[in-house]
């Protein structure tokens, strides 16, 4: 029997031997490629998870920021139209007030002109015979004082002297004061009958007739 030859009894066992290493690997095989391939698969379920976890938080994260986006164009909406209705009225209130600076400076400058006009009618010539008059009726009653502007003291004097007679000289007393511009203030002694014929009193008496004229007039309405 030479070195390298087997017994006969040896070959059916190696053989043995080698058939069962061959199902040894197959099988190994078959493990490692059943591995792979669950490893593959949990890979792509684990990928396919984060994808779609990946896809809600950006759909979330977009729907919000449309939201937002959309509330802040709506409340600047809201801010514009109301700065907008703001602005509106504050124009309406600033010719409102315009509108009653101008028929208040009208009235005031009526006013004026119209006291000036009345101041300009009660000359001394004029407010003379009224006085006259006056004392005529009153003098029988007591002592008559009468009131004028300093400017036009002299003059009157001078006017009741000549036009009463001269037991009726005596029943008036003229005095002058800074409160009167124009016209006269009369009273009997002791206040039992007082009369204000001065210029502010009789213009203020005119325009309760005149003013809803005047303010008819600004007002833009017939008369």
């Amino acid at each position: 029997m030479g070195l390298l030859s087997a017994p006969d009894g040896w070959v059916p066992a190696l053989d043995a031997i080698g058939g069962e290493r061959k199902r040894m690997d197959v099988n190994l095989e078959s493990l490692i490629e059943k591995v792979r391939s669950e490893a593959v698969e949990q890979a792509q379920q684990a990928a396919a998870a984060i994808t779609e976890q990946a896809r809600a938080e950006a759909e979330r994260i977009v729907g919000e920021a449309r939201a937002e986006a959309e509330d802040i164009v709506r409340r600047a909406r809201v801010e514009a139209e109301r700065l907008e209705e703001n602005g509106r009225q504050a124009l309406r209130q600033a010719a409102r007030d315009a509108e009653l600076m101008l028929k208040q400076r009208l009235t005031a400058l009526f006013d004026r002109v119209f006291r000036r006009q009345v101041g300009a009618a009660l000359t001394p010539q004029a407010l003379a015979p009224m006085i006259q008059q006056l004392v005529v009726q009153w003098a029988q009653r007591g002592q008559v004082d009468v009131t004028v502007s300093p400017a036009d003291r002299e003059a009157l004097e001078g006017l009741l002297a000549a036009g009463l007679q001269e037991e009726l000289r005596g029943a008036v007393t003229i005095r002058a004061s800074q409160s009167i511009a124009k016209g006269f203030r009369i009273e009997l002694r002791g206040g039992s009958v007082y009369y204000d014929f001065t210029d502010a009193t009789i213009a203020e008496t005119l325009k309760a007739f005149v003013n809803p004229s005047l303010q008819a007039m600004l007002d833009g309405r017939d008369g």
